[in-house]
């Protein structure tokens, strides 16, 4: 015999061996499997959602940041005045003015404000405003004055809260 002829029965013998070799298992598995049905739940049946036109004038911005705003909130009584003209200190964050002295006028107090440069310091009483949030001047002292600001919480109700400025040690050199 060739060597080819003896590569091609080799496999063939060694088939007709692994043919017997576990015909009681395989038995075993057909007659276990006769009883097997298997069970696949239906799909579930897919419900359409309802088209929604978006409305851009009536409708929130899908991506800005949302805020609760209670009906309390709305018609808040503590709200600023935004109708009453904006006095010159206003145009300016509260942290860029500086007490720099306090002056008296007879009995009424006056304290003398620093802004930013190139701008010259103002005078300013009690019942003026100055800051960018409502800030209301309610009380000068030679210490310094307190400034009532109106401010917009998380809720979106507007809350009141106190700043001290205070005049520096040394009168403001």
């Amino acid at each position: 015999m060739k060597f080819r002829e003896l590569l091609f029965l080799c496999p063939l013998l060694l088939l007709g061996c692994a043919a017997e070799e576990h015909q009681d298992l395989r038995e075993w598995m057909r007659e276990e499997a006769k009883g097997m049905r298997g069970k696949v739940a239906p799909l579930p049946e897919i419900t359409a959602f309802p088209v929604v036109a978006y409305e851009t004038e009536t409708l929130t911005p899908p991506f800005a940041p949302g805020k609760i705003v209670t009906l309390e909130a709305v018609a808040d009584k503590t709200a600023p005045d935004r109708t009453r003209p904006q006095q010159p200190l206003e145009i300016f964050p509260l942290e860029d003015l500086k007490v720099v002295g306090v002056i008296m006028a007879g009995t009424v107090p006056y304290a003398l404000i620093q802004t930013p440069p190139p701008n010259k310091p103002k005078h300013v009483r009690v019942g003026e405003y100055m800051g960018r949030s409502f800030g209301k001047i309610t009380a000068i002292s030679r210490d310094g004055l307190t400034v009532r600001e109106t401010i917009k919480d998380a809720n979106g109700a507007w809350v009141e809260q106190e700043r001290t400025l205070m005049v520096p040690q040394g009168g403001g050199r």
